[in-house]
């Protein structure tokens, strides 16, 4: 009974810890006590092809081998801990030879400790704006939403107190409005690909912060050559290898 009394008194000892008031979507928590320096756990969601797309303007394949779960680490500050890196992109499935190359780094990704969550492309008629031929293309679909989706779902069971959101797509606007007036204690973090932050001005007035991802940043997040996929060697495509 002596050591309880002891323990409480030193956990109400302002020198010790400081107190915090439950958080809004639990409101039934009870209060808790943290020690001086509490950690803060990041997730970070990655729209794939807006940030390959990005990457591809900087005519550089090799950057494209790149370790998305290593590139959120540089931008973490003291106390910040990284917890899931989501990957959402859809596969190439109608283009073979990329679709080789997607597979391989979503297999590299998925090894290098990211999850992925796959949309689809889905054919779409389109006509010619000079001759009027008709032909068909493929658009991306469900990238957007499963982010939005994701980010909902685990901002409302507490999974993270700051998101990375990596995107220049001015479609997520609305969920980071409707997260940031709803669990205002949460913090939205918005990283810009490369040469994008002009395009994210809107985003950018939404986020809590902002910062540009350069390539200087994704040369020190490159993945290594070879990556084990549960027991299988994933090999770096010819296309980005560093010569």
């Amino acid at each position: 009974m002596i050591i309880l009394e002891r323990q409480i008194k030193r956990a109400l000892n302002p020198k010790w810890i400081k107190y915090v008031y439950p958080l809004r979507e639990h409101p039934n928590r009870a209060p808790y006590f943290l020690g001086r320096s509490r950690t803060l756990k990041i997730n970070a969601y990655i729209d794939g092809f807006n940030l390959y797309h990005s990457i591809d303007a900087l005519k550089d394949n090799t950057l494209k081998w790149l370790n998305l779960r290593k590139l959120c680490e540089l931008f973490l500050k003291e106390g910040d801990e990284l917890n899931e890196v989501y990957y959402f992109s859809a596969p190439p499935t109608h283009l073979p030879t990329k679709m080789q190359r997607y597979e391989a780094y979503t297999k590299a990704l998925q090894g290098a400790g990211v999850k992925a969550i796959f949309g689809s492309f889905k054919k779409k008629f389109a006509k010619c704006h000079v001759c009027g031929a008709r032909y068909v293309t493929h658009e991306e679909k469900q990238t957007d939403i499963n982010i939005a989706i994701k980010l909902l779902q685990d901002v409302f069971n507490d999974d993270f107190d700051k998101a990375f959101l990596v995107t220049a797509d001015t479609d997520l606007v609305s969920t980071i409005k409707t997260i940031r007036q709803t669990y205002p204690h949460k913090s939205i973090i918005l990283l810009t690909p490369p040469n994008r932050a002009k395009y994210s001005h809107e985003l950018k007035q939404n986020a809590t912060a902002s910062l540009e991802i350069k390539a200087k940043h994704i040369r020190r997040a490159l993945l290594p050559n070879e990556v084990n996929f549960n027991g299988e060697i994933v090999k770096i495509p010819a296309e980005y290898q560093r010569v």
